[in-house]
C-alpha cells in the first residue's frame, strides 16, 4: 500500500473538523492518500484499554460499558457485539492497526462517546416521520413462490410502530397511510420529513437476495459521510455533502440503539449496521436510518415476516430503540459540560 509521511496532530484538531471535540493528542498517519488513526494511540483517548501488540492483526478496545473488536485490512468490526461495516477496512501499518479518520469521527466515537460529539445535543425526538418503503405500483421485494409483497409488510409495520409510539406520545407521520395509486419519489418522502419538522426518520423495509433463499437477517442503514464509500462498494465514493451528513454523529447513535433492540428482539442473523447512498436518507434535515426487517427471499424467514406477531414484534423492537435514542440525548443534554 502507497503510504504519506506519518504526522502527529491533536485530537482536538481533527476532531474540530467533523464537529467532534476531545482532550487527549491522538498521533495521526497518511496512507495512501488518506487520514489513519493509530487504534493503539487512541484507546486512551477514548478512556479504553488496547490488548494488541505490534503486528497484532486483531484488536480489541474495551473498558468497563464497551468492547470493540477490529481485525486487519477488514471493514467489519463488532461494537458490543453488534456488527457494524466501516467505509474503509483497517490498515496494518508499521506493525499497527489503524481506522480512517472518517469512521473514527463519523463512527466509532458516536458509538462509544456521544459525550463527545461538540455542539448542541438534539432535543429527544417528539416528532417521528416513518415511511412505509414502496407502494402503489413499486411492490418492492416480492416471493412468489408464497405470494407476498414487501409493500404490504412495510406499511402494516408502520402502522403498528404508529400505535405504540402514539400512545407514549409521539407525535408520529407517516410518508404514506396506505397503498397510494401512483409511486411516492424517494425525494418526496424525505420532505414529508422535513415540512414536519421531523426529529427523525426511519424507513421500513424487508430485503431480498434472491435467488438466494438461505440468507436471512436484520440489516441497519446509514448515509454514508462525505467521500466514504457505501459498505458494499469498492469504487463511486460520493464527495459531495448531503443535507443529512449535518446529523451523521447523531444518525449513528439512533442506529446503535434501534440496531440493539432488533437483534435482541428478533432472533435471527444479525447483517450488521452498514452504509449506502439511500435517495430516501439524502435530503433529510433530521437523523435518519433505514430498517432491513427481514428477506422475503428466503422462504422460512418470509413466513416469519407474513405472521402480525412477527410484525409486532419488529414495531416493538423499533419503538424500544427510539426510546433509548431519546434516553441517551436527554442524558447529554443534562451533563454538566458539554464540547462545544
Amino acid at each position: 500500500m502507497r503510504t504519506g509521511a506519518f504526522r502527529v496532530a491533536a485530537l482536538g484538531a481533527i476532531l474540530a473538523a467533523a464537529g467532534f471535540a476531545a482532550a487527549a493528542p491522538v498521533p495521526t498517519a497518511r496512507i495512501g492518500g488518506a487520514d489513519y488513526v493509530s487504534l493503539a494511540a487512541a484507546a486512551p483517548a477514548l478512556g479504553m484499554k488496547d490488548s494488541s501488540s505490534l503486528l497484532s492483526t486483531a484488536v480489541t478496545l474495551a473498558d468497563s460499558a464497551h468492547r470493540v473488536d477490529f481485525q486487519a485490512e477488514s471493514p467489519e468490526i463488532f461494537v458490543d457485539g453488534l456488527r457494524v461495516f466501516l467505509g474503509d477496512p483497517t490498515v496494518l501499518h508499521n506493525g499497527r492497526l489503524y481506522l480512517s479518520r472518517i469512521d473514527f469521527e463519523r463512527c466509532l466515537l458516536p458509538m462509544l462517546r456521544p459525550d463527545l460529539i461538540a455542539g448542541p445535543v438534539p432535543q429527544a425526538p417528539r416528532v417521528i416521520v416513518i415511511d412505509p418503503g414502496h407502494g402503489g405500483p413499486d411492490h418492492g421485494t416480492e416471493n412468489p413462490r408464497l405470494g407476498l409483497m414487501e409493500k404490504t409488510f412495510t406499511l402494516d409495520t408502520a402502522l403498528r410502530l404508529k400505535r405504540l409510539l402514539e400512545s407514549e406520545g409521539y407525535r408520529v407521520i407517516l410518508t404514506r397511510y396506505t397503498d397510494p395509486a401512483t409511486k411516492i419519489e424517494l425525494q418526496i418522502r424525505a420532505l414529508i420529513a422535513n415540512q414536519a419538522g421531523a426529529d427523525l426518520f426511519i424507513s421500513i423495509h424487508f430485503n431480498s437476495l434472491a435467488p438466494d433463499t438461505r440468507t436471512k437477517g436484520v440489516e441497519i442503514f446509514t448515509f454514508p459521510p462525505q467521500g466514504q464509500r457505501a459498505s458494499a462498494e469498492k469504487s463511486g465514493v460520493e464527495n459531495e455533502a448531503s443535507p443529512v451528513n449535518r446529523f451523521d454523529p447523531w444518525s449513528v447513535v439512533l442506529a446503535q440503539a434501534v440496531h440493539r433492540e432488533v437483534r435482541a428482539a428478533m432472533k435471527t442473523d444479525d447483517r450488521g449496521k452498514k452504509l449506502r447512498h439511500l435517495g430516501v436518507l439524502r435530503d433529510l434535515n433530521c437523523p435518519g436510518i433505514l430498517v432491513e426487517g427481514g428477506f422475503l427471499s428466503s422462504d422460512s424467514e418470509a413466513r416469519r415476516i407474513a405472521s402480525p406477531a412477527y410484525r409486532d414484534q419488529l414495531a416493538a423492537a423499533l419503538a424500544a430503540g427510539i426510546r433509548d435514542y431519546g434516553r441517551v440525548l436527554d442524558g447529554l443534554r443534562a451533563a454538566p459540560a458539554r464540547p462545544q
